[in-house]
């Protein structure tokens, strides 16, 4: 059971609880652009009816791009497993379950085959629509410039939210261009996003402020402090829920209202385990409107089950093999 739980290892170090915020916003390109481009185009269409694999174009993608973002969390947990071990988290690299040099090899495994299928799946209609160079992007911004020397974005105040901001425009643009041709409704579309990521990066901040002092990363927290941080993801999430109403993007709009009281109570009481609760609730409920979304423009509830699985098999996982309750959705 022990060996069974080892080999185990290696899948969560990918970190799947992670995937539901790509996922979530990867899904969110797509039924955006399907509804507010103007662009006359029947891709999105095709890309429900299936590819040559038998399966939407869409899934295929999002299973590249699940690939490819595995990959990184890896070469992230590699990287700053001095300040993970300080600040107990994301132990499975940091404490040696799984040494750094096989958490590499797994990493450019991943790698080579997510952007494979991401260069074998593109829609087509030149550069601009190819799913590989995409994937191209979002590989050099939130791995190459985000955890690698002489960069280490993540350990930058302003790069950064850039990085987080930025990695999740080029995920929202994957989506877009899956459905049609990119343009300038997809980034003013991807605003709220962005803004909703960049309120979620900060507080992540909060808690590894200590840890990440002592290793010498200089987070947002870190440099302007626990005030200033909360106040900087108040006024994103605020800006979200705004932006969005004005677009009449729901999809992002009534997460982003109903998380607002969540960040305010963190303004009003300054407590950690509201900054935790404010981390976790935005995610679910994006998550959950996006399930939505999929029942009422697809008439399936596979996004529900698919997140279930991984919050249910994680659950199981964690229990089994380090009898902690992870993940969990208490402060």
């Amino acid at each position: 059971m022990k060996k069974l739980l080892h080999l185990f290892d290696y899948v969560f170090v990918l970190r799947p609880t992670l995937f539901l915020p790509v996922w979530t916003i990867f899904f969110a390109g797509f039924f955006v652009q399907n509804k507010f481009s103007l662009a006359a185009t029947n891709d999105a269409v095709t890309a429900l009816n299936g590819s040559t694999t038998g399966l939407p174009s869409f899934v295929t993608v999002a299973f590249a791009l699940t690939l490819l973002m595995g990959a990184v969390f890896i070469l992230n947990q590699i990287m700053d497993r001095r300040s993970d071990s300080k600040n107990q988290k994301l132990f499975l690299v940091a404490q040696g379950h799984i040494t750094p040099k096989a958490a590499f090899v797994e990493a450019v495994t991943l790698i080579v085959l997510g952007l494979g299928l991401g260069f074998a799946f593109s829609p087509g209609g030149g550069l601009e629509r190819n799913v590989g160079v995409q994937f191209l992007a979002i590989l050099l911004v939130t791995g190459v410039l985000y955890s690698f020397k002489p960069f280490s974005w993540k350990d930058r105040p302003v790069l950064g939210l850039v990085a987080n901001a930025l990695g999740a425009l080029l995920i929202f643009a994957t989506g877009w261009v899956v459905a049609g041709p990119p343009n300038s409704e997809m980034l003013l579309h991807a605003v709220p996003y962005l803004l909703s990521v960049a309120a979620v990066y900060l507080y992540t901040t909060l808690p590894d402020r200590e840890g990440d002092q002592a290793t010498d990363k200089v987070t947002f927290s870190v440099k302007y402090g626990f005030n200033a941080t909360i106040v900087a993801g108040f006024v994103c999430v605020l800006a979200a829920a705004t932006v969005a109403l004005v677009l009449r993007d729901e999809i992002v709009f009534y997460p982003a209202f109903f998380s607002l009281p969540f960040f305010l109570w963190v303004l009003v009481k300054k407590r950690m385990e509201d900054v935790f609760r404010a981390i976790k609730y935005p995610i679910l409920i994006l998550a959950v409107t996006i399930s939505i979304k999929f029942k009422l423009e697809l008439n399936t509830w596979a996004f529900f089950y698919v997140l279930l699985g991984v919050y249910l098999v994680s659950k199981v996982y964690y229990k089994l093999r380090f009898n902690i309750n992870y993940p969990s959705l208490s402060a």
